[in-house]
């Protein structure tokens, strides 16, 4: 098992993409790994591939769909078998998108009460975000980085 290596963006789609296709009725961290050799040239271990949130998130989606998923044991002729394949493919990243999605309105309440409790108005939080200007002397600027 390799040490410290970094998964480039295009490994994650990659890892993305297999557990998406996942071919069985159940999915767990030994075979996505196993699976994973194929496109990294190694085997990543468990704890690296739940680090990233973009292979847990569909780990985790594709894990609720297969538990709810009626087994569906009629033989397709290939055509539909390709259609069926990718269907279910988009559905898996439909519901991650979904779930990212609630995150991100739980998120939102959250600073929407934060920031009520703190009597911002809509108008404070529409104000545009200063000017960086990095040709300016560093006097000009206040302590974040902004134009005085």
């Amino acid at each position: 098992m390799a040490r410290n290596k970094v998964f480039t963006a295009r490994d994650i789609e990659a890892i993305v993409t297999i557990i998406r296709d996942w071919p069985k009725e159940t999915i767990n961290w030994d075979g996505v790994r196993k699976a994973a050799v194929k496109v990294l040239g190694y085997e990543p271990s468990r704890q690296g591939l739940n680090q990233r949130e973009e292979i847990l998130r569909a780990f985790q989606a594709k894990k609720g769909h297969l538990r709810v998923q009626p087994k569906d044991t009629s033989p397709m002729p290939s055509s539909l078998a390709v259609g069926a394949r990718r269907i279910a493919r988009l559905m898996a990243e439909n519901r991650e998108l979904e779930l990212q999605n609630k995150r991100l309105m739980e998120r939102f309440r959250t600073w929407q009460y934060n920031a009520s409790a703190k009597n911002m108005t809509e108008a404070d939080l529409d104000k545009p975000l200063p000017f960086l200007d990095k040709h300016v002397s560093e006097s000009a600027k206040d302590e974040y980085g902004r134009v005085k």
